[in-house]
This record gives structure tokens, sequence and C-alpha cells, in this order.
């Protein structure tokens, strides 16, 4: 990745910083090619946020740049509401079923810490719901329409959180890309969560255990009805280890980035954090929607630091978050209390320690940008290299040979699979 490249996208980052001046980013991008700043707001999924901000600075940039950033907001304006119907959808569905999915991700972060649902695109919806529940679910989304695909969670990167995907049969086709956010469908896969365990090529932490007895609720679209979500101390662990296995897998990751701050910066109320979406925390854990209409501009609760650091303790995701945080706090200075790094750090292991300080906007763009698999020794090449940095995250040698033993076990990996399906057709 060139310096060039990565001075842009640092641009970028730097147009969403908390109390970021106009004059002053102005005069650091006096240089800036508009023309490549515009690509790659688009294609890291940051255009809607940018565009916000320049209208908001009330901007004079080059106008063909401006007219790539506007487009690009305007078209996450309709996925986003297309999205929300098809989710409004799905929740009358659930609700009339007695089942009680926790929104997760995109769609809570979207309507309820974005100041407007269109700043953060999504490629799925994603749903939590208990292991006992998701038979039921997955029945629900075929009779609604969705076509399923499932996928064994031992073999290839062995994702246990979800193994199934769900897509209307009528959505269009050809519209799915490599790159989520230039997708230019409209209706959105559906994943059916059983857990949040976070799972990469033996790489494993789980913070499922006790997540639904601390859930808060929200109204994330007026048409829907409440639905539960995850309280912020559990959204930012979440988010962290999200974030960090995006990185270790090599996926597009900038969004989780800026997700990390609009966490972190909650500070105000749900109407402000979100014009779509309000929080409710009723007494006891439960909801109705007479209090979601009487508690429609409550205060969002802001992440409980101390419980947050235990939380992150009982699932020994030290390091996950650290790397999470250090860079959040490092490209795009998300707020955080003077301890939190420094106590994190005392818990990760110091081999990894010193590869989070050392990381930085180039190792991210590394980690996402690399080039297509075109040949088998292509994806065997990639196979060696992506374990040697997975079994560096790992902070026991016991787990780095969980790493190493996806590699041994060829006959589960999707290579194995991918020449067992060609062997078949020849």
């Amino acid at each position: 990745m060139t310096t060039t490249a990565t001075a842009t996208t640092q641009h970028l980052l730097d147009v969403l910083r908390p109390q970021q001046q106009p004059n002053h980013w102005f005069k650091q991008a006096d240089q800036l090619n508009w023309d490549d700043f515009a690509v790659r707001a688009i294609a890291f999924g940051l255009a809607p946020q940018i565009y916000a901000r320049f209208k908001q600075w009330d901007a004079k940039i080059p106008p063909k740049a401006m007219a790539k950033l506007a487009v690009t907001h305007k078209m996450q304006a309709q996925r986003s509401e297309a999205i929300y119907a098809q989710l409004a959808q799905l929740l009358h569905a659930t609700a009339a079923a007695n089942l009680q999915p926790v929104a997760l991700k995109g769609v809570h972060l979207a309507a309820c810490y974005y100041p407007e649902p269109a700043q953060r695109p999504m490629n799925d919806i994603d749903l939590l719901f208990t292991p006992d529940e998701l038979p039921q679910a997955e029945t629900l989304l075929r009779e609604l329409g969705y076509g399923g695909k499932h996928k064994s969670a031992e073999t290839g990167a062995r994702v246990t959180k979800h193994t199934s995907t769900f897509r209307r049969d009528e959505a269009e086709n050809g519209s799915a890309t490599p790159n989520p956010y230039l997708s230019a469908g409209l209706d959105r896969t559906i994943e059916p969560h059983s857990s949040l365990e976070e799972s990469w090529f033996g790489l494993k932490v789980d913070i499922t255990p006790g997540i639904r007895g601390r859930v808060d609720t929200a109204v994330l679209t007026p048409t829907a009805p409440a639905c539960h979500v995850l309280n912020p101390t559990d959204l930012l662990h979440h988010i962290c280890l999200h974030f960090s296995f995006h990185l270790i897998q090599g996926a597009p990751s900038f969004v989780q980035l800026t997700d990390l701050l609009v966490i972190t910066q909650n500070t105000t109320s749900g109407r402000f954090l979100g014009l779509s979406g309000s929080f409710i925390k009723p007494p006891g854990g439960l909801f109705s929607a007479e209090r979601a209409s009487e508690d429609a501009n409550s205060t969002v609760q802001k992440v409980e630091w101390d419980i947050f650091l235990q939380r992150v303790a009982e699932a020994k995701s030290w390091g996950y978050v650290l790397a999470a945080l250090t860079l959040a706090q490092k490209l795009v200075g998300a707020p955080l209390p003077e301890h939190i790094l420094p106590k994190l750090a005392e818990q990760t292991p110091a081999s990894l320690r010193q590869r989070i300080a050392q990381m930085d906007l180039a190792y991210i763009l590394r980690r996402t940008q690399q080039k297509p698999l075109n040949t088998l020794a292509d994806r065997l090449q990639r196979g060696v290299q992506d374990r040697i940095e997975i079994a560096r995250w790992a902070p026991t040698l016991g787990e780095k040979w969980r790493v190493w033993q996806t590699a041994v076990q060829f006959t589960r990996t999707d290579t194995a699979q991918m020449l067992k399906k060609k062997e078949i057709g020849d």
C-alpha cells in the first residue's frame, strides 16, 4: 500500500474526528487528490458520513467529488429505508410467533447511534436468537419467502455464531459484489445468530453467556415493534471483537472503526444520537409498544467502563479489545477514559501488546486490501500466510496450536471442499 494511499485514507478518517475544525482539516488536505478521496470514501463505506460532515461544514470541495459523495449518500438512504422496511416485517412476524430476537450491529447502530441511518451502511440484518428459538426462526424466514443456505461450523473458517443465511427468493440477481458497500441491491441477507462467539480458524472468544439478561430495548423504526438490543457496555465489547476479527479475516473494517467512535461518543440523548431510534429500558428488562411510545425521548445509557473491563476479563478478550480501542483512538480520536488502555494492556501478553502498539493505518490497509485468490497456489500460499497472522493473535500456546490444526486438517478446509467439487464436476 502506497504512502499516498495511506495519507488519503487518513484524511478521510480525520474528517470524522470529534471536534475536528474545518479550517485545520483543509489546510492539512491542501494537496489532496479529490477523485481518489471520493472513490476511497465510497469503497470503505464512509462516503455517507463524509458527505454529511462536509454539508455540516458547508465545505466547498470540487463539484465532481461532492457529487460522488452526494449520490452515494442518497443511494444509502434508499437502502436504509428498504432495510428497515424489511426489518419491520421480520419483527412483526417474530413478535406474532412469540420470538424475541436481539437486533445486532448495523440495524441497531444506524438507528440509535448515528445521526441518520443512511450514515451507517450495512450488508445484512443480524438477529440473535436462542439456540432453542433458531429452528422456529428459520422456519419463519422460509414462510416469509426467504431461501436458506447452510454451512457446517466444522469446516472452512469454523464460524460458529451463525451457520445459515437467508435471502428472499425474488431478490435481484447479480447485485452481489466482493465489496458490500458497492452492492446496488436493496434487499439484504438475514443472518440468524445463535451466539455472539467470534471464531476464525481456531481463534475463539464468546461473550454470549449472560448477555440476554442485560439487554435493553429500542424502537428501531416507527413501523416496527420494540425489540431487544445490546446495552451500550455489551455493544462496545461486541463491536470491539467484531472489528478485530474483521482485521484478522482481512475483511472491510473502516465502518466498524467508526462504530467504535460513535459508541464511545455516546454522551447525550437517543433522539440526538439516532433520529429514527429511541432507547427504552423498562424495569425488569420487559418491553411493550406502549412503553416504546411513552419513552421515545428517554436518555441513552452510557458505557459503564468499570463493568466493561469486568466483561472483558470474563471473556478473556483483552488483546482483541486493546487492539480495537487503540486503533479507534489513534485513527479517529475515539474518546476513552485514561485508565482503559493501560488496564487492558496489563492483561495482554507482551508479544501481542507490542504488536498492537505498532499497528497503524497502513497495517489495516494491508490486511483489508489483499489481492483476490485466482489459483490453487494462491489459495495455499494465502492459507499459510493467514494462519501465521492469526496465530499471532492467540494468547496461549494451546490456542496457537489450535490455529495450526485447521491447516493440518486439510480435508475440512474450503480449498479441499473446492477441489472435491471440481473433481466431481470433472
